[in-house]
Order: structure tokens, then sequence, then C-alpha cells
């Protein structure tokens, strides 16, 4: 068994962190719990996780006091190496510093979680290979409910009313701003250059770029191109750039989750000196 109390970031890096275990289990048949999504949850539409072992907890008073308890008891037995019977509070700090992956899918990891509770606390967790086997499970587990859905048929419908290749477009600033010493907190004129390097890349074709924001966007910065650009909550943008047929965007998590969920090619911006090609572009699998 598999106990999840603890979990970095948002919704993207918990959906990402989230869905290597659920991988995980599935291809390994043991049991795995998540007790740290409530303030998401309800995003989504009713999962099938019982008839997998897999349960995540929604809100409530239980579920907070439960998952403070598993946070302190390792906490406590990491600080004073104690040992409880049958059970491993597992932590990865070294791959987590040096952004080596951890490999869940090693022998001895499954071996345990087959037959002790694994209390993991870390980030680099990762099985890339149950991953991609497990995407359409996974998808459904995490699939938006009808009402966000609505808002994302829209906006998608609206797009290829009006153009040939819908582009999503992440623009994602904020904490950007001293995350990895701002190397990726762009501002509008690095996004527009990119956009005019995609609009050249299809230039036989109707670009129509949906962007996707955590604030408000100046929409006279973009009037030379055909946008869609609207205020909207963040599962609405993340679905949505998954359902473009190209994302560009700086390396993130939200980027990656859309790319992975329905393996829309990317593109990230790393390093905007380098000029899009129709090659830059990248699905998750390949």
């Amino acid at each position: 068994m598999v106990i999840i109390k603890k979990a970095s970031g948002q919704l993207a890096n918990k959906l990402h962190f989230f869905s290597n275990f659920i991988a995980n289990s599935i291809e390994n048949d043991y049991i795995l719990i998540i007790t740290c999504f409530p303030e998401f949850h309800d995003l989504f539409k009713s999962r099938v996780e019982n008839k997998l072992n897999i349960i995540i907890t929604g809100q409530g008073v239980l579920n907070k006091v439960v998952n403070r308890f598993l946070n302190r008891l390792h906490f406590i037995a990491l600080k004073y190496k104690i040992n409880f019977p049958k059970t491993v509070f597992h932590s990865i700090p070294e791959n987590d510093h040096n952004l080596i992956d951890y490999n869940i899918n090693a022998r001895e990891f499954i071996k345990m979680a087959q037959n002790k509770i694994i209390l993991p606390e870390g980030w680099v967790y990762r099985d890339k290979e149950s991953l991609k086997k497990q995407q359409t499970t996974i998808k459904s587990f995490f699939s938006p409910k009808d009402v966000f859905k609505k808002q994302v048929h829209e906006n998608i419908e609206l797009a290829r009313n009006i153009g040939d290749v819908v582009i999503g477009v992440h623009i994602r600033r904020g904490d950007y701003i001293d995350f990895n010493e701002g190397r990726w907190f762009y501002d509008n004129s690095t996004y527009i250059k990119k956009m005019n390097e995609v609009a050249q890349v299809f230039s036989d074709k109707q670009c129509v770029f949906i962007i996707c924001a955590n604030e408000e966007i100046d929409r006279n910065d973009f009037k030379d191109f055909t946008t869609l650009i609207h205020q909207r909550p963040a599962i609405v943008d993340l679905d949505l750039l998954a359902e473009c047929d190209y994302i560009i965007g700086p390396p993130s998590t939200f980027t990656g989750w859309a790319s992975f969920y329905n393996n829309v090619p990317a593109y990230y911006i790393d390093k905007p000196e380098t000029t899009i090609t129709i090659n830059a572009f990248n699905k998750w699998f390949d």
C-alpha cells in the first residue's frame, strides 16, 4: 500500500505526481490512497478508483486530521529514526535536490508497496513506462466536470470556426519571477515573437491563438493575431490547452500536463532566441 499525504505545488504539479503512482499501482496491483488533493478533488468527475484499489479523498474535517497526523508522524519517524512495523516513511532528498528521477517501477519499491505501507515524501518519484501504458485510465481519473468541459468545448468550437490551426499559448508569470532565478519569466514581447514564428511555420494556414494565463492580459499587445483571450478557471485553461493542435509555453507542469493529456505536440520556450520550427514541437511520448 502507498499513502500519499503530501504533494508540493498547485494543480498541474499534483496531477503529474499522482499520475506516476496511479499508473504504477495499476501495473503492480497494490492499494494507493491519496489524501492531499481536497482543494482540487471536486473539479473532476466521479472516478472508478474503487475498482482499481485507488482512493482519492475529498474535503472534510476527518481528512484534514488524518493528513496532519500522517505528516507529523512522518516528521517524527525521520527525525528520531523510529521504525514502525510494516511501515516505510520514504524520502528522496538527494534525488529532489539533484532532480534525478527515482524509479518507482524498480523491483525493490514495488515489493515494499505490495507488502508494506509506504508514505512517500518528495517530488521526483517517476514511472514513465507505466504512465504511457495507463494514459487512458489516468485521463478517466482526471476528466473535468461537465460544467468545465462545456466552456472548453465552446472555446475550441469558436477557434475552429475562425481558423485552421489552433495554437495554445500558456503565459506563465506570477511565481516565475523568482522560480529558477526568473529564467522563464517572459514579457509579452517574447510571447509575441514566438507567436510570429509559429505563424510562419503555418504560413499557408490561418492560425488561431488561445491564450491561457493566470493574470489579466492586455489584448492590445496581441491585436495583430487572431486570438481568444479570456480569464478562465485554471482547470478550463488546462483542458483547453489539451484540446489545441499545438502548444507553446515555458517549461512547466501546466504546459506538460496539457501535452500529456492528449499527447499534443508542445514547444517549451527555454531559449527565446531560438527560432521555432515544426520539428521543435514534441509529443509527450515521442
